[in-house]
């Protein structure tokens, strides 16, 4: 009878479940239909579509895993790979991505039906906080703001690219000497990106933000890497009290330090930059607070590439002897200057930019291989880009540079390696199209406008340490460290394990006394941008 009942038990639980797992299966097929229906169709003549395995969330779980070169995870897959463009199912939209630098300058023909700027007005509301009227006064014209975001970048320029350049990079020279200085004393062991993230950012807060920087505060400095270091929740915007907690509390601490600053005043005793992106915000009626949390997000545009890219090109130049060896010895012979009066040894920004070719060459190759960002436009209306696939209007499209500086069409068989002399003039033979095929500045119209900037700080960097100092990791091997995924504002990924170094300064400069100069005038360097 027991038998029976356990028997009978079980049968009447084994039709329960049946029943509950119908019931799952009926709603997970209406779940699976409605959002299909929910779905934009593809059209035929838009780029092939890259399916994930899991419909409508794996590319999305997939970009917030592995982050831009996700892409090249998906291009993989697909049997005509590599595609010139192909499309991602996100959830209810669809993403296009150009792959090739065969169609970066269709894009940019198009420039303005392929927009960046709605990009601008969706970063001040998701990275700096700006809201109502404030957004709205940033918000491009063409969807009926005010257009002010565009005009602090146009403020930007004389400071970046005209006569402003020569005083930032003096303030910055000096700042960066202190601490190259600093290891002077004798063999010293640390982290060194996190000596190249302090020494880069007190170098450039200062020469861009003054004697009353807000970043001279240490707790402000921790601050912005708090930030910096944990936006893909922020940027979701669901509870950032909650969900993105201590990216949330490092930007307010931020904030409020930067309406300190401006209400004592400090953009008067600041950079032309600085002082430009002010006032073009108070001109047009912006509140000190929203100036402020527009300034807050600057502070990732300054140093989020510039310290994994000082980071890296001393990394490559290192890790190679024989490569360390022809760049000491391209700065001495032209760019260092040693005064005979006081023995004062002096490298010169100028020469190396003119006369460095190697040097230079190096740090181009270094982002072209270390870049993983991802150039992002909005498409206005619809186009058919060179004459052969369809964009719709309302769609996203990127140009990782991850793939793009990698193709071997525009970077011949070697594509994936690293070649020093890649960039100079008597190096390999670049194509016609090498420009739109290094996407590590962005992509025209929309070029890093503080490339030259970031560029002599690394260089001067670099060039200083490599005349003064002898680097070997602690472990004896330069075996790359693991990538931090996480900093996604970063379009030259940093570590995110320490690489502790042991630094000896070299014999044959032993009690020099060192300095920099800098050329007015001669700050812009000949870089390749897209």
């Amino acid at each position: 009878m027991f038998v029976i009942y356990s028997l009978g038990t079980r049968i009447s639980w084994m039709v329960m479940d049946l029943f509950n797992l119908l019931t799952i299966a009926v709603l997970v097929l209406a779940i699976y239909y409605f959002l299909q229906f929910l779905t934009p169709k593809l059209d035929p003549r838009e780029p092939p579509l890259i399916s994930a395995k899991i419909p409508f969330i794996g590319h999305v779980v997939g970009l917030l895993r592995y982050g831009v070169p996700y892409y090249a995870k998906a291009s993989a897959k697909h049997p005509l790979h590599p595609l010139p463009a192909y499309t991602l199912d996100l959830f209810f939209t669809k993403l296009y991505v150009v792959n090739s630098a065969s169609l970066v300058s269709a894009v940019q023909r198009h420039h303005k039906t392929i927009s960046f700027d709605p990009f601008l007005t969706a970063a001040a509301n998701r990275l700096s906080g700006i809201t109502g009227d404030g957004l709205k006064l940033l918000q491009e014209t063409e969807s009926g703001g005010g257009g002010i975001n565009n005009k602090v970048l146009h403020s930007m320029h004389p400071a970046l690219l005209g006569p402003g350049l020569d005083v930032m990079n003096k303030n910055m020279i000096n700042n960066l000497k202190a601490s190259i200085d600093g290891l002077e004393s004798g063999q010293t062991s640390f982290d060194l990106h996190q000596w190249c993230r302090h020494a880069i950012g007190v170098a450039s807060t200062d020469a861009v933000y003054g004697t009353l920087s807000p970043y001279k505060d240490q707790d402000i400095e921790r601050a912005l890497w708090d930030y910096e270091s944990n936006l893909s929740v922020l940027l979701l915007r669901i509870l950032p009290k909650i969900t993105a907690r201590k990216a949330f509390q490092a930007r307010e601490m931020i904030v409020a330090s930067f309406v300190k600053y401006y209400e004592a005043g400090g953009q008067e005793n600041s950079s032309q930059m600085t002082y430009g992106r002010w006032k073009t915000q108070y001109d047009a009626g912006a509140t000190t607070e929203d100036i402020a949390r527009l300034e807050t997000a600057a502070g990732i545009g300054i140093l989020s590439n510039t310290v994994p890219s000082t980071f890296w090109t001393l990394f490559e130049i290192y890790s190679r002897p024989e490569l360390l060896g022809r760049l000491r010895e391209e700065i001495s012979k032209n760019a260092l200057h040693v005064d005979g009066s006081s023995a004062i040894h002096t490298v010169d920004l100028a020469d190396i930019k003119d006369q460095c070719p190697l040097l230079l060459s190096t740090f181009q190759e270094t982002l072209r291989l270390r870049s993983n960002g991802a150039p992002t436009r909005l498409v206005y209306k619809d186009i058919v880009l060179n004459d052969q696939y369809l964009l719709k209007a309302g769609r996203v499209l990127q140009m990782p540079s991850e793939c793009i500086n990698r193709e071997s069409s525009t970077w011949g068989a070697t594509s994936s390696e690293f070649n020093p002399s890649r960039f100079m003039a008597n190096g390999e033979q670049k194509p016609t199209n090498r420009a739109t095929g290094f996407m590590s500045f962005g992509a025209s119209p929309n070029i890093c406008p503080g490339r030259h900037f970031a560029t002599g700080e690394i260089v001067a960097m670099v060039a200083m340490l490599l005349l003064r100092y002898d680097i070997t990791p602690i472990n004896g091997h330069w075996i790359r460290p693991k990538l931090n995924p996480r900093a996604i504002a970063a379009s030259v990924t940093p570590p995110i394990e320490e690489f502790r170094v042991t630094v000896w300064p070299r014999k044959e400069f032993k009690g020099t006394n060192w300095a920099f100069s800098v050329t007015e005038g001669k700050g812009r360097y000949p870089l390749v941008t897209g």
